[in-house]
């Protein structure tokens, strides 16, 4: 391991052992650590000093996922004690510019990779090995899960039926394999350097519309060209699923926080992505009690399992022992539903190469 690595390793050990208190004595840019500001793309029903709250669990997680081959840094992340929400990415991008923000954080590791790509002065503060095969039943499995990102489809609980035909859709992409194929087409190959293309929905007269809200914010899987017109991934999922579902498909451009006001004024039947679980979250519903003792078993030392309880307390303000069922969607309002994700991807931090 390199000298800087250790030396990182070291320091946030240190800070575990200290409560996680952070560095308020040091300096950067002329600012104290205390004031550094991390910048996030808005939340919906997750409010700042919440994300702020699951702050020292992602460092406990990441020390060890480092430790075991996952995660590996590029640059010492800023340690963040403010975080404030913008509504658009172009937005968190010039904060981060003019130095009002000292990070971005919480962007899905595909879209950080895609900003990298498009300006040489950013730079992931880490990376997560998404290639390596995660054991079932493992602290880097169960880790991935609550750290991770599901992308899901939302709408009002009015809309339960569309609900249900795009969980189907979303299933048979699944099982064959099309939904992979346009993930690899669309996503992995624009992240590497190709650019986004336009794959229109076809309209046919007679057949119901789904307007879905669109933001452009997390390109390459939403994406929205600079003249306004959508390309990408976004376009070419929605292609197919008017397609499959026998229905006109209409997108409607919205800012990130806007996905609320699109649903509740009638603009959009449908917002293209929230945050949701990893996981279908029904899976701990009925015995959750069980499943505590099914993760407990799964942190093979109490390192880990203290790492996964300052988390769960972070994102739920329960302890991961707590037997109260544990919502951990930070991103669906109430009166709103999701389908199943389909995409998944971890989120990082962007900063500045210094």
């Amino acid at each position: 391991m390199k000298k800087s690595s250790r030396l990182f390793c070291g320091i946030i050990l240190a800070v575990c052992m200290a409560s996680f208190s952070f560095f308020s004595c040091q300096k950067m840019d002329g600012k104290k650590k205390s004031d550094i500001t991390i910048g996030v793309l808005s939340f919906l029903n997750f409010p700042e000093e919440r994300f702020l709250a699951m702050r020292d669990g992602i460092i406990a997680v990441n020390r060890i996922l480092e430790e075991q081959g996952y995660l590996s840094y590029n640059q010492i992340p800023p340690n963040f004690v403010k975080v404030r929400y913008y509504d658009t990415l172009d937005a968190l991008v010039l904060a981060l510019k003019t130095k009002e923000i000292q990070g971005i954080g919480g962007l899905p590791q595909t879209t950080a990779e895609y900003l990298c790509s498009k300006d040489s002065s950013l730079i992931l503060t880490f990376n997560y090995d998404m290639t390596k095969k995660r054991r079932e039943l493992t602290f880097v499995a169960n880790a991935y899960e609550r750290l991770g990102d599901g992308f899901a489809f939302m709408m009002l609980e009015r809309n339960s039926a569309l609900r249900d035909q795009l969980n189907s859709v979303i299933g048979e992409m699944k099982n064959d394999g099309s939904l992979t194929r346009l993930i690899r087409e669309q996503i992995i190959a624009i992240r590497d350097g190709h650019e986004p293309t336009a794959i229109i929905p076809e309209k046919k007269p007679g057949r119901k519309t789904i307007k879905v809200a669109v933001t452009g914010s997390l390109p390459p899987m939403d994406y929205v060209a600079s003249n306004g017109t959508f390309a990408g991934f976004n376009t070419a999922f929605l292609a197919e699923i008017g397609k499959r579902l026998d229905r006109n498909i209409t997108m409607v451009h919205v800012s990130s926080l806007g996905r609320t006001t699109a649903l509740a004024n009638g603009s959009a039947d449908v917002v293209f992505w929230t945050r949701s679980p990893a996981v279908d979250s029904s899976m701990i519903s009925e015995d959750y009690v069980a499943f505590i003792e099914r993760m407990k078993s799964i942190n093979s030392t109490e390192q880990e399992a203290y790492a996964m309880d300052i988390l769960t307390q972070g994102m739920t303000g329960k302890h991961f022992g707590d037997p109260r069922i544990v919502d951990a969607s930070k991103d669906r309002p109430d009166g709103a539903i999701t389908t199943e994700p389909y995409f998944f991807d971890m989120p990082v931090t962007v900063t500045i190469k210094q």
